[in-house]
Formats: structure tokens, C-alpha cells, sequence
């Protein structure tokens, strides 16, 4: 795989590419990808286009990339030429085509680097389809706006500018270092914390989940700032561009275009050599506070350091410890260049000297440091030029942790930044020591709640089952679903889906306290109706103010025979070899809303190849989309899965419902899938 600066190079000709087939040129041009190997599809469905066309017979990449299209995740594929990885294009949420990028010879393609490199490809063929359906001749707008590309990746901290970008910003092709550190020394100083605010909010906003009122794309931003070329003549700049991110869902990289607006303009108020306006750092500190006001884990708070803070300052590195029996404990950081990973030893020793005092630790040149008296920097040796905000977290009697912020190169710390970042410390301190109050919080309703399902499901003759829980995204991420699988003494077996109101402790104990109630009465040979009649009442007379939803079925593994009862609950599913219907069991209101409500019991059938999938509402509700709508949604999904595939496998069927990347879900899951074998 290319190194990164030639990524960001050839992601740069591609958006800037007229059609595919320059996008292509752009992409295998020079020593890149493969051109025998290295393909594009443009569109979905029946009209996919090729480009180049497929050639006659039976193409492996072709019926791969119409696949990918299919389903959204990508494939490794084997050709007479060689390896390919196949990657969807996707942009605003919608598949547009797919990638085939050819391998050499024993490269891993899912290797972090490699797959981060062809992502990158993907991402930008996907913007520049994009651009060409929305826009039409963009390069010939460009042309005349004289707007360059650019390339940003935050985890790397690498930037590329094309000739065009580096003129509007007056710097020499030949002699930019391609980082970030040096946009941000180009800016005019009154601009630095506007943009460096701006940059925090489009980071914070692209990290905005689904359905949270954000309207269009919140990755899109718009910028106007000031530069200041080396003849000291100060130039307007126009950015657009977006943030795009990562499958973690952490903001990986930006791209977009830039333009100058006017030239040898005069700067505003005061002179190159001011101070920036203290109010415009005051808008930085409130994106800060506010995106970590939202954090609720440890691992929340660092991804707001990580992702929003660091690009957002122009730092080259930050870590984040936290103070554990003594000991710091190194709880996030961002990617350290290979040769800077010398300085992580002393810098974890610099990091526990500041967790001991009660203001920040201020390093100008780390090559200076014994002048700050700091221990652990005087046995590295020779040192780079760096410069250090070492923030301390805690109070003069509890150290909570602390905070290293690495830029590149000496830098001074004007008053306005010393207090600035004071700010910060206290403000991630209480974040922090809130974060890891709800993380102990939340080990203990976890291990209540793991304490509440079923270790292991049982083993029964003549029939399967796999079962799945995931924890909610949002909040304590725990709740109240649950399954069960009972074997009864007849030698049928009762299945059990359920979900409790609410996300917290008490309704995992109310979970507890139903699972118990159904199989004491299950014991007892009831049917479906009347078991759900008579838990109803027990919950009714527990008076616990939550209510449950629930379906109880009970499954003849030798003939296939199904009774079951519905309260509030979902419709159980029936899939079969290229078929999926609801099994509609008549139903009552959610267990513990009326003492006297009915439950009548249906009376159904399994077939030996069908399988019957129970589940909760946290694997298909979204805010966005009507509850029935995203049901027809993932039926939809199984059907395009299964596809051809025959008999269903359970494991592949569970995985393929709880292990796809889906950002819109909030709520838990449980997941109970059950087949009759032979």
C-alpha cells in the first residue's frame, strides 16, 4: 500500500476527476493500485455501470461488487490476476457503487494501515460521484474559482494540498511538510481560535448521532478565515468540505476544497502580532464543554479529547491517564508518529509529576525541559523540538489524572492559552470523575444484568437455537430485555422474548423477577394465554410502576407444532429459503398494565427448514422511521442475505443481525433464534 502522503495525493486527483473512468487513472496512475485489478461501479441494482465494461464471461469482481452493493460490506476476492478487496461507495447514507482495488501479492487488506488507505479511496470516489450528480462540470467551476483540494487526516495528523491549495495558502509545493501544525502557523492570529473553535463544532457535529434533530448531513462545513502569506499580505480563504468517519464512527478525515475570496486585504483591527479576541477562545472552550457535558463513559470523554479537542488545537499527540491505586493509567491517546514513540516512557513520568499539582504543567521546548525541573526528560537523551501542555486533573488532595498535549516544534503560551487551558483542566476533572462514577455504576447493573440471563442456553433433542444480547448505546446501556429457551416435561420447549420498560438497574430486577415468574408457571403445563394471564397479575401485584412486553411460544420439535401468546410484544418471524413472514400470534396489552387483561393463545406450525426468529424492538426501532417500516426494513435485509445461501445458519443468521455497523440503534437487544433438526 501506498504511503500516506501518496493517499492523500491520489484521493485529491479523484475529487477532482471529470468521471470514472479519470477517476480510475487517478487511481492506478503512477505506481498505484493495480490496473488490471482495480475497477469501479457506478449505481445500484440492475443499473450498476462498470468502468471499464465487465468482460465477456464470468467476472469474479463483478458479481463481487454487485454484492457488495447488495449487502454494504466489503469482500475479498480472488482473480486470475491476483487479490482484490471490494468496497461499497457510500455518501449521505446511501450505497452509490463500489471499488475493487487490487493487492499486491500477500498483503493483508483488513491490516489497519492498508484498509485505513483503501477506505480513504473509497471514501473519495464516493464524494466525487457525488459531486458529479449534484453539481455536473464541478472541475470546470473549480477551474474558474481557482479552488484547490485538499486532504486532512486527523488520526495521522497528515496534510495534503495540491499546487492550487498551496498557492491560496503562498506556500511552495516543493517545501510544505504536509502538517497540520503548519496551516495553523499560516493563519492570522486573531483567526486561530475562531477556526480552532470552528473545527471543534464541525467534529462535535459530525459525531452527532442519528435522529438527535440534526437535520442534512452534519459532516458538511463552510469556513472563512484569514492567512497571512510570507510577503505579510493578508488573503481571505473560503473552505468547504467534509468530515468523514471511520467504521468506529470517530472522525477519521476531511476533505474538501478551498478558494481565496479577496487578496491584499488589510487585516482587521489589529496587526498580525496581536492577540486573538479572548471571546473567541471562550467559543472553543463552550464546544469543549458542551461535547464533554454529553460524555458519559471514561471512553467518551477520551474520544472527545482525542476527536474533537486535538484537531481542534492543531496538536500533534494527546494522552489521557487517570490516577488507579497510585498508578496512572494511560485510558486514551491518539496515534504517536514511530519516531516519537521514544518520548511516550518519559512522557507518562512528566504525566504522574503534574497529576501531583494543582495547575498546568507548561513546556515550550522539550529541548529547554530542564528548566521547568520536570523529572524523566533528562535520560531520553537529545530531544526534538516539541512543546507540552500537561494539564493536571484533580484538587491539592485527590489526583484524578492528567491530560499531555504534544504540538510540533517550540511554542509560546500566551497569557490568554495559560488560562484557556487552566479552564480545560478543571472542566475535564469533573467530567472525568463523573465518568468514572457512572462506569463503576454501570460494571455493577452489568453484572446484574448478566447475572439475570441465561448462562448457557439448554441442550435439547431435535432442535437448535442460538440466542444474542447487545447492551444499549445510550445511557447505563442496559435494560430489560431478555430470552429464554425451557425444556418442559412433555418434551416440548417454551421460548421466551421479553423487554422491560426502561434502561437502569430496576428494570434488570424487574427482568429477574419476571424470568422467575414464567418458569414457575411454565412448569406447570399452562398454555401460552393463560401463563401470560397469570405473570400479568404478578407483576400487576408486585406494583413495580414498570410494565413488559413479552412473547411466550411453546414449539413441538417433533412435529413442528407451535402455540404461542403475544403481550405488546413484536410478531415473532418465520424464515425460510427466499420467504420471511410474520407468525401473527393474537395478542394483549404489556405485561403489568391491567390486572384482568386476556391473552388468547394461537395455534402454528414450523416446517423443518424454516426458522423462527423472536427478538426485541431494540434491533429495529429507530427515532427516524415508523416501528413497522423498519421491521419490513430488516426483513428485506435477511431475505437479500440469505439469498441463494439454502439451508439458513443460525450463527451466521445472529451474527448477521447484531454484528452490522448500525449507529441508529440505542436501545438493548435480545435475540433468540430457534430451527428443528433431524
Amino acid at each position: 500500500m501506498a504511503d500516506p502522503s501518496d493517499l492523500m495525493r491520489r484521493a485529491a486527483r479523484v475529487l477532482r476527476a471529470r468521471d470514472p473512468l479519470e477517476m480510475l487513472g487517478a487511481l492506478t496512475a503512477d505506481g498505484g493500485l493495480p490496473a488490471g485489478r482495480t475497477r469501479l461501479w457506478v449505481g445500484r441494482g440492475p443499473a450498476l455501470e462498470p468502468f471499464p465494461p465487465a468482460p465477456p464471461g464470468d467476472d469474479p469482481l463483478d458479481a463481487a461488487a454487485r454484492e457488495v452493493v447488495r449487502t454494504g460490506g466489503p469482500r475479498l476476492v480472488d482473480t486470475a490476476r491476483g487479490p482484490a478487496l471490494v468496497l461499497p461507495l457510500t455518501v449521505e447514507g446511501q450505497r452509490c457503487g463500489a471499488l475493487a482495488a487490487g493487492l499486491e501479492e500477500g498483503e493483508d487488506p483488513y491490516a489497519g494501515a492498508v484498509f485505513e488507505g483503501l477506505a480513504l479511496l473509497a471514501e473519495s470516489c464516493a464524494l466525487g460521484l457525488w459531486n458529479q450528480a449534484r453539481t455536473g462540470p464541478l472541475t470546470a467551476a473549480m477551474d474558474a474559482a481557482a479552488a484547490g483540494i485538499f486532504a486532512w487526516d486527523f488520526s495521522a495528523d497528515n496534510v495534503f494540498w495540491d499546487e492550487r491549495t498551496c498557492a491560496v495558502y503562498g506556500v511552495d509545493p516543493k517545501v510544505f511538510d504536509g502538517r497540520g501544525d503548519t496551516f495553523f502557523a499560516l493563519l492570522h492570529p486573531e483567526d486561530v481560535p475562531v477556526l480552532q473553535a470552528a473545527i471543534a463544532q464541525v467534529t462535535e457535529a459530525a459525531l452527532t448521532p442519528p435522529g438527535a434533530g440534526v437535520t442534512g448531513d452534519p459532516g458538511r462545513y463552510r469556513l472563512q478565515y484569514r492567512v497571512v502569506h510570507p510577503d505579510g499580505s493578508v488573503h481571505h480563504v473560503t473552505e468547504c468540505g467534509r468530515v468523514v468517519l471511520d467504521e468506529q464512527g470517530r472522525p477519521a478525515r476531511a476533505l474538501g476544497v478551498v478558494y481565496e475570496a479577496g487578496a491584499d486585504l488589510p487585516a482587521a483591527g489589529r496587526g498580525p502580532g496581536a492577540e486573538a479576541d479572548p471571546s473567541s477562545r471562550n467559543s472553543l472552550l463552550f464546544t469543549l464543554t458542551r461535547a464533554l457535558s454529553k460524555a458519559v463513559t471514561v471512553e467518551d470523554v477520551t474520544r472527545v479529547m482525542t476527536d474533537v479537542a486535538r484537531p481542534a488545537l492543531g496538536a500533534e499527540n494527546l494522552l489521557l491517564g487517570i490516577m488507579e491505586s497510585g498508578h496512572l493509567e494511560i485510558v486514551g491517546e491518539s496515534r504517536i508518529a514511530p519516531a516519537l514513540e521514544h518520548l511516550r516512557v518519559p512522557a507518562l513520568d512528566v504525566m504522574a509529576f503534574a497529576a501531583t499539582r494543582e495547575e498546568p504543567l507548561f513546556i515550550e521546548d522539550l529541548t529547554r525541559h530542564a528548566e521547568h525541573g520536570v523529572p524523566g526528560l533528562a535520560l531520553v537523551g537529545e530531544l526534538p523540538s516539541r512543546s507540552w501542555v500537561v494539564l493536571s486533573l484533580g484538587s491539592a488532595d485527590h489526583a484524578t489524572g492528567a491530560c499531555l498535549i504534544s504540538f510540533a516544534g517550540p511554542r509560546l503560551f500566551d497569557a490568554a492559552e495559560r488560562t484557556f487551558f487552566t479552564a480545560v483542566a478543571v472542566i475535564l476533572t469533573q467530567t472525568l470523575e463523573r465518568a468514572r462514577l457512572f462506569d463503576t455504576q454501570h460494571q455493577r447493573a452489568t453484572d446484574l444484568q448478566q447475572a439475570m440471563l441465561p448462562r448457557r442456553l439448554p441442550v435439547l433433542p431435535s432442535l437448535s437455537a442460538q440466542s444474542r444480547y447487545l447492551p444499549g448505546t445510550r445511557g447505563m446501556r442496559i435494560g430489560g430485555d431478555w430470552y429464554d429457551v425451557l425444556p418442559l416435561d412433555d418434551g416440548t420447549a417454551a421460548l421466551v422474548i421479553g423487554d422491560v420498560q426502561g434502561h437502569d438497574a430496576h428494570a434488570s430486577a424487574v427482568m429477574g423477577q419476571l424470568r422467575v415468574a414464567l418458569r414457575a408457571c411454565a412448569e406447570s403445563g399452562l398454555a401460552p394465554g393463560a401463563l401470560l394471564g397469570k405473570v400479568n397479575r404478578v407483576l400487576c401485584d408486585l406494583d413495580t410502576d414498570r410494565f413488559a412486553t413479552c412473547a411466550y411460544l411453546v414449539l413441538s420439535p417433533v412435529d413442528g407444532v407451535l402455540r404461542g401468546a403475544r403481550a405488546g410484544h413484536p410478531q415473532p418471524l418465520r424464515v425460510r429459503p427466499e420467504t420471511i413472514t410474520e407468525v401473527e400470534l393474537a395478542g394483549g396489552p404489556p405485561l403489568g398494565v391491567d390486572p384482568s387483561a386476556r391473552y388468547p393463545t394461537t395455534v402454528s406450525a414450523l416446517g423443518p427448514l424454516d426458522t423462527l426468529l423472536l427478538f426485541t424492538d431494540g434491533l429495529v426501532e429507530r427515532r427516524d422511521a415508523d416501528i413497522d417500516v423498519s421491521v419490513r426494513r430488516m426483513m428485506d435485509g435477511i431475505l437479500d442475505w440469505s439469498r441463494g445461501a439454502g439451508d439458513i445458519d443460525l450463527t451466521a443468521l445472529t451474527d448477521f443481525l447484531t454484528l452490522r455497523d448500525d449507529p441508529g440503534r440505542i436501545d438493548d437487544v435480545a435475540l433468540l433464534a430457534v430451527r428443528r433438526t433431524p
